[in-house]
């Protein structure tokens, strides 16, 4: 399991311990605040500090490996998330009560548009977590209401149908071991984490799982190819079918919602020798 999940996680995934919806970490003297004016700070600093982040020697023996180990420290405390497959999110909305749908951060900062495809969630059904704190007004004018309560079933389709849009799921913390919530996002719709991921140093867990394809089944359609956005899949021109490099896959299993002979399962990362330790 990865490092959250020992720290945070009382024997099971750190994303489906209760605890961690709490309430009661959501109003801590320190977090509120950080969690109220995350959305400026990413806002007013996401070019300044990313362009810094992009020109650092990160590629360099022994320099580079510090420097993503300094960034990792303070993300993994701040704002860190993980990859989870759809199995895991239907988990996480199983024991929640309350969803509520808002705009991407993301796409606000980079392309300065508005696509409501992320989510906070909340154990109390009579509030909505951050939503609670979160000035509205940040995503368009104060007379506009830009965050909506939805139901469980309708976010499960929803993103069902973004995954075939090559679109990843990830559980986020504000502040560790608070979760505030998911994203869906990738590398085209303007996702930070996905940039940085290309650019610099990964700020996400690969998720609890990789991807398998059983090649009895595989048709070599190749049409899971364009879906991922870890460059964790070829095509094998030998064989004619799909193959799965599974250092680089990341478990999250979108590929499987294009396939339609079913030949893509997921299975534990620790069921693998190389896979068990690589998070």
């Amino acid at each position: 399991m990865c490092e959250f999940c020992t720290k945070h996680g009382e024997g099971k995934k750190w994303y489906l311990n209760a605890k961690n919806y709490g309430y009661d970490l959501l109003s801590d003297s320190k977090r509120a605040p950080f969690v109220r004016d995350h959305l400026y700070w990413t806002d007013s600093t996401y070019r300044k500090y990313f362009n810094i982040f992009k020109y650092l020697p990160v590629n360099i023996p022994i320099i580079g490996p510090t420097i993503k180990a300094i960034i990792k420290r303070k993300y993994l405390y701040e704002h860190w998330g993980q990859v989870v497959p759809i199995e895991d999110v239907e988990s996480v909305l199983a024991f929640t009560n309350s969803i509520t749908r808002l705009p991407c951060i993301c796409r606000k900062v980079i392309f300065g548009e508005e696509a409501r495809k992320c989510f906070f969630i909340s154990l109390d059904p009579a509030s909505t977590g951050i939503a609670d704190i979160v000035d509205q007004s940040y995503f368009g004018g104060p007379d506009v209401a830009r965050f909506e309560k939805v139901e469980k079933d309708w976010v499960i389709k929803f993103m069902r149908e973004s995954e075939m849009k090559g679109m990843i799921h990830t559980i986020w913390t504000f502040r560790a071991p608070f979760i505030g919530g998911f994203c869906n996002c990738n590398v085209s719709s303007g996702c930070i984490p996905m940039k940085m991921y290309k650019e610099v140093t990964p700020v996400v867990f690969r998720s609890e799982y990789i991807c398998i394809v059983n090649s009895s089944i595989c048709s070599g359609c190749r049409a899971c190819l364009s879906l991922c956005q870890f460059g964790a899949m070829k095509y094998d021109k030998n064989d004619k079918k799909v193959a799965i490099d599974l250092k680089r896959c990341y478990g999250c299993g979108i590929c499987r919602s294009v396939c339609k002979m079913n030949a893509i399962r997921l299975e534990s990362r620790r069921s693998k020798q190389e896979t068990f330790n690589l998070w």
